[in-house]
């Protein structure tokens, strides 16, 4: 069993608009929004064993407030292609995680996340990842190369403005 959770980096900080977009940091309104769904994955004992980010230092900000608050102990691995890279591209990437690792988060952007987790759902589930939403998907899989659009069972979506 694959368990596949993805996130949307929290808020950004726009207060200086001539930032580059990869440089965009959180505003510390996404600071507590990444440490809320942090403390729900605590809650409902999520294990990772491995969080994979997007290089945008918002998505990466991200990564490290959730893996710093579960105490997750290895590095984040990041992969230029989840900055704004055609899901295409990231089911590949997806398609090539390590096979020790059974639960895995990536943390990224919107409109892909949104996109990825309808496509993979086995019901093309209709989601719109907001600010730091937690979407988890899982498959009965033991190779993640066997994951295809609509193959992932659709099992929930975190919000830290419902927690």
């Amino acid at each position: 069993m694959k368990h596949l959770y993805f996130m949307r980096h929290a808020k950004s900080d726009w207060l200086n608009s001539d930032t580059d977009d990869r440089e965009r940091t959180l505003h510390y309104i996404g600071i507590n929004e990444a440490k809320i769904i942090a403390k729900e994955i605590i809650k409902r004992n999520i294990k990772f064993d491995a969080i994979i980010s997007s290089p945008a230092k918002r998505a990466l900000q991200t990564a490290e407030i959730v893996k710093n608050k579960i105490g997750f102990d290895k590095e984040i691995i990041v992969k230029e292609c989840f900055y704004f890279e055609e899901e295409r591209v990231i089911l590949k990437e997806i398609k090539n995680i390590d096979n020790n690792f059974q639960n895995v988060l990536l943390v990224g952007h919107n409109p892909t996340w949104s996109k990825m987790v309808m496509q993979l759902s086995i019901d093309n589930q209709r989601v719109y990842m907001d600010n730091a939403n937690f979407a988890s998907l899982s498959g009965d899989f033991n190779d993640w190369n066997e994951i295809e659009y609509g193959k992932l069972n659709f099992e929930y979506i975190l919000s830290p403005k419902n927690l």
